[in-house]
């Protein structure tokens, strides 16, 4: 299925997995990840068919606060697909160390095999799109603090890997589960444009939520830090921060 404007286009397309009957999508309540859960249900339902939807949101123990926005989302698209069965959102919580994702990236891994091998979840759609481009990232200060796989003509993921939109994976040397990115060459301004293109500025995207900030930085998650890289990207997308803030 296409979804294209001026500033990208995306073929959101998981045919090649066989006998797929339930996918997940890796739901941090980000404008991103939301846009996917999109995708996936907008694809389901114009190609009639039968999978079910599992969102799948991790909890910085430290940050509870994308639990909250992730459930109200899920929630949302209930409402908006009703023709799709969602099974219940599924959560868990990870240590995370604010400045590195290691932990994280490993609890992820962890519980994403687990719910392959016991639930049968063949494939977890993840959020991941591109950086702004490099001269506006030093524009607006986002730069040095990117994650550099993410750059558009960078053609190795964190693991020194290619990369690929859809990739299988290797875990305790085992081939299991599927990872798809179908945002990995598109940036916030295509994911912007897909939100006014869709009719999703008034419901969805007052529910998200980019900011990564911490209690003292958010007065206790009530507002976005305006700080933190997430934010300014979203800026520079949207005009706004979290909850529609100027």
């Amino acid at each position: 299925m296409i979804f294209e404007n001026e500033y990208g286009k995306v073929d959101f397309n998981l045919s090649s997995i066989s006998n797929l009957k339930k996918a997940a999508v890796t739901l941090s309540a980000g404008t991103d990840s939301s846009l996917v859960l999109y995708m996936l249900c907008s694809y389901i339902t114009n190609h009639k068919l039968d999978i079910e939807v599992l969102p799948f949101t991790g909890i910085d123990k430290m940050r509870p606060a994308n639990e909250w926005h992730a459930r109200e989302i899920s929630s949302l698209f209930e409402d908006l697909f009703p023709n799709i069965k969602f099974l219940p959102h599924h959560t868990f919580k990870y240590d995370h160390t604010p400045g590195n994702t290691h932990e994280k990236r490993l609890a992820h891994g962890k519980e994403e095999w687990r719910l392959y091998k016991e639930n049968d979840i063949k494939v977890f759609c993840c959020g991941k799109s591109a950086n702004p481009p490099e001269d506006i990232a030093k524009q607006i200060g986002m730069f040095n603090d990117r994650e550099r796989e993410r750059d558009v003509n960078n053609d190795l993921d964190i693991h020194g890997s290619k990369k690929r939109e859809l990739i299988r994976v290797n875990y305790e040397n085992e081939l299991n589960r599927w990872i798809y990115k179908p945002l990995m060459y598109v940036d916030k301004k295509f994911i912007s444009q897909c939100y006014k293109d869709y009719n999703l500025m008034n419901n969805l995207f007052p529910l998200t939520a980019s900011c990564i900030g911490y209690a003292e930085a958010t007065d206790y998650w009530t507002k976005p830090c305006k700080t933190c890289w997430w934010c300014k990207e979203k800026l520079w997308a949207f005009g706004l921060y979290d909850g529609g803030v100027k």
